[in-house]
């Protein structure tokens, strides 16, 4: 998934579906043999969370915490599902953490129950096409998604932030796979200081289907932290720790600017 930088000066807007020839897309099928992954685990990177701002900050429950990684869950008025947020720390650089983000064949490494990811249209740096598909327990069908993603970096703080939203109409439906229409999904990584970040996660989705919301609800926990887990051990390779993109800035050169303005 690229990035969206501060750096840049125009303002930067949704952008409509561009015109391409969809049907160049092969489908994906058989990319990976059905495992008989935990009950429920790869529905847990769905489920539907809704954001409002008149909820109070004190209904969350922590519902895991472990590994360094906390997740929460509280009621949503008018749904029978939770919603869910996890935050953790890493000890990364910011261009690290650009770099993963950006690669989106290496989905599969980190993201879990991912079964493959490729890359539709790259509009610029920073914006993205991209479908992607989940490997779901059987009896319950794989989903698939088509996805537009735009990354930023705060001028201030210097925290990279994400907007992912589906784009479900932009590629044919393949019948072998659900396809998730409702997915809202937000990153955003802090500086703390020259080493750590916070990373805070949140998502709003239906996963389709006929999935009971308390069979989503007992097992809401166990997805995003393996994710996360997994997403500590992949920025530790080389090619992501040692990434030098010209157009991120990391926490020490705020600071350095800052003080060649105050002398």
């Amino acid at each position: 998934m690229p990035v969206l930088f501060a750096s840049f000066r125009h303002k930067i807007r949704y952008p409509k579906s561009p015109k391409i020839n969809l049907m160049k897309y092969n489908k994906h099928k058989n990319m990976q043999t059905k495992t008989n992954y935990p009950f429920l685990l790869p529905i847990l990177l769905f489920i539907a969370p809704i954001f409002g701002a008149a909820q109070n900050e004190a209904d969350w429950e922590l519902k895991r915490d472990k590994d360094g990684v906390k997740v929460y869950m509280r009621e949503v008025e008018g749904s029978k599902i939770k919603e869910m947020r996890f935050e953790t720390e890493i000890e990364a650089s910011l261009n690290a953490i650009t770099a993963i983000l950006m690669d989106i064949d290496g989905f599969d490494n980190w993201v879990y129950a991912s079964m493959g990811s490729e890359v539709i249209e790259e509009i610029s740096e920073t914006e993205v096409y991209y479908y992607t598909q989940i490997d779901f327990p059987w009896p319950m069908s794989n989903r698939d998604l088509v996805l537009y993603s735009r990354f930023w970096q705060d001028p201030k703080t210097l925290a990279i932030r994400s907007e992912t939203y589906s784009v479900h109409d932009m590629k044919p439906e393949d019948d072998d796979f659900v396809r998730i229409k409702k997915a809202d999904l937000f990153w955003t990584f802090t500086p703390i200081d020259h080493k750590r970040v916070k990373v805070e996660y949140y998502l709003n989705s239906d996963p389709g289907g006929n999935i009971p919301a308390w069979l989503i609800n007992i097992a809401a926990d166990q997805g995003p932290y393996l994710t996360m887990v997994k997403f500590k051990e992949e920025i530790e390779k080389d090619k992501y720790k040692n990434a030098d993109l010209s157009f991120v800035r990391e926490y020490g050169e705020m600071n350095d600017m800052k003080l060649s303005v105050d002398k």
